[in-house]
C-alpha cells in the first residue's frame, strides 16, 4: 500500500490527500474529488482522537461514492497522546482494523485507508460513515432489548477468538492491559482518586472509601488475576457510545473505537456494559440471563471447560475492574459543564450500586508481600498515595 503524509490536524484533510489516501487504500474508478468538507465530532468520549466527519464533494455532475468518510487522527493534547502513546492506543486500533476486522463477528467500519508510525505513535484511519446508524447514550442507558443484542454480538464475537491467543494478528494487537501499563493505570488511578472522591463523596460510603483506595493499590494485581482465565479479543470500551444501532431494524448492529482492543477475559466488556451503559433497576433484572446466554454462545463457539458458574465468578470479577475507568473519569475532567457532572455521576453510581449489588468486593486482591511480583509496586503505590493526599489536604488548607 502506498504511504501519503499522516495528517496532523483538520486543515490537512485536503481533497488531494483525501484522493490519495483512497486511491492508497485500493479504491478504484474513483471520481474527481473538488473538495472535502470537514466536521469534528470529537467529544469527552474520543478525548484521546479527533475524529471528523468529511463529506465529499465531486468534480462536474458525478455522485460521490463514498459521500462521506470518517478521519481519525490524534489529539492534539500532549498529555493524552502521551498516554495514547504509553498504552500503544493508536497501534491497537491500527491493527484491529487491518488485521481483524474482517475475521470477527461483529459488524465494524469498513476500513477505506489506514497508517501507523512506530517511531511517532501518530496514525490515521479512513472509515465507512455509519452516521445513519444510532448511538445510545451511554448516561441515557441502553433498554433491556438492545443490551441483550450488544451482550449477543460480543459473545459471538469473542467465541469465534476464544483461546486463538497464538494467532499472529491477535499476537500483534498485543494484552488487553499489558503489566507495564497496569502500572500505569494504577497510577493514574490513584492520581485522580481524591479528586473523584471531592467532587463525588455522596456516592461513596466510609466503607466503599476505604475499599476504593485498597483497590487502587491492587490494580495491577487485579488484572493479574483476571488474565488467568480464558482469553479472547476484548474490546476493552463496550459501552452505549461505541454500540450503534440500525434504525428501524435492531439485528444492524456496529461496534466502533476500537483502541483498547487486545487479547484479555472477555467477561471485562460484558461487565463494563451492564455496569456503566444499562439502568440499575434493567441491570438488576436481566443480568443472570444475559450472562448465562453469553456463556453459551462462546461454548457453542468452542470455549469448553467454562461452566456457567465460571461465567458469573468472571463476571461479578469484572465488575470490580469497572471501577477503574469511573474513577479515572470522574477525578481527571474536565468539570466546570454541570451536564458532564451530572452525566458522570449517574455512570460512578451505577458501577458502586454493581459493585455492591453483586459483592464484587470479593475479589478485592489481597495485598502483596515485598519479596512478590509486584509486590515492591503495591508497597510504593500506598506510601506514595498517602504521601499524595498529605501534601493536597495540606494545600488545601493553604488555598491553593
Amino acid at each position: 500500500m502506498k504511504r501519503i503524509p499522516l495528517p496532523e490536524h483538520a486543515h490537512d484533510i485536503t481533497a488531494e490527500w483525501l484522493q490519495q489516501a483512497l486511491a492508497a487504500g485500493g479504491a478504484s474508478g474513483l471520481p474527481e474529488i473538488d473538495a472535502v468538507e470537514v466536521e469534528r465530532l470529537s467529544d469527552v468520549t474520543n478525548a484521546l482522537g479527533n475524529v471528523f466527519r468529511c463529506r465529499v464533494v465531486a468534480r462536474g455532475d458525478v455522485a460521490a461514492d463514498p459521500a462521506s468518510v470518517i478521519v481519525k487522527i490524534p489529539t492534539s493534547n500532549a498529555l493524552a497522546l502521551k498516554l495514547a502513546r504509553w498504552l500503544s492506543l493508536h497501534r491497537r486500533e491500527h491493527v484491529y482494523y487491518r488485521d481483524i476486522a474482517s475475521r470477527g463477528r461483529v459488524r465494524v467500519p469498513s476500513l477505506f485507508y489506514g497508517d501507523f508510525d512506530p517511531r511517532s505513535h501518530r496514525f490515521v484511519l479512513v472509515l465507512e460513515d455509519l452516521g445513519a446508524m444510532e448511538a445510545i447514550p451511554q448516561t441515557a442507558g441502553v433498554g433491556v432489548a438492545r443490551a441483550r443484542r450488544a451482550i449477543r454480538e460480543i459473545a459471538a464475537f469473542q467465541g469465534s477468538f476464544w483461546e486463538a491467543t497464538d494467532d499472529p494478528a491477535l499476537v500483534a494487537c498485543g494484552a488487553f492491559l499489558t503489566a507495564g501499563e497496569s502500572r500505569i493505570m494504577q497510577t493514574i488511578y490513584l492520581l485522580t482518586l481524591p479528586a473523584a472522591f471531592e467532587r463525588f463523596g455522596d456516592l461513596f460510603t466510609a466503607d466503599t472509601r476505604r475499599r476504593a483506595e485498597a483497590f487502587g493499590t491492587r490494580i495491577v494485581a487485579h488484572f493479574a488475576a483476571v488474565a488467568e482465565g480464558p482469553k479472547t479479543v476484548v474490546h476493552g470500551d463496550f459501552r452505549g457510545d461505541n454500540v450503534l444501532f440500525g434504525a428501524g431494524n435492531e439485528d444492524d448492529l456496529a461496534v466502533i473505537d476500537w483502541q483498547g482492543c487486545g487479547i484479555g477475559c472477555g467477561m471485562y466488556d460484558v461487565a463494563f456494559f451492564l455496569a456503566t451503559s444499562v439502568s440499575v433497576d434493567d441491570r438488576r433484572r436481566v443480568e443472570r440471563d444475559v450472562v448465562g446466554e453469553y456463556h453459551d454462545i462462546v461454548c457453542r463457539l468452542g470455549a469448553k471447560h467454562y461452566s456457567r458458574d465460571d461465567g458469573w465468578r468472571s463476571y461479578r470479577q469484572n465488575v470490580l475492574g469497572t471501577l477503574m475507568p469511573m474513577v479515572i473519569g470522574s477525578g481527571a475532567l474536565d468539570m466546570s459543564d454541570p451536564a458532564l457532572v451530572d452525566q458522570t455521576r449517574e455512570l460512578l453510581g451505577r458501577t458502586l450500586t454493581a459493585i455492591e449489588d453483586l459483592d464484587a468486593w470479593e475479589f478485592l486482591p489481597a495485598r502483596d508481600r515485598l519479596f512478590s511480583s509486584g509486590g515492591a509496586f503495591s508497597i510504593l503505590s500506598r506510601g506514595g498515595y498517602k504521601a499524595y493526599t498529605l501534601i493536597l489536604g495540606l494545600r488545601k488548607r493553604r488555598g491553593d
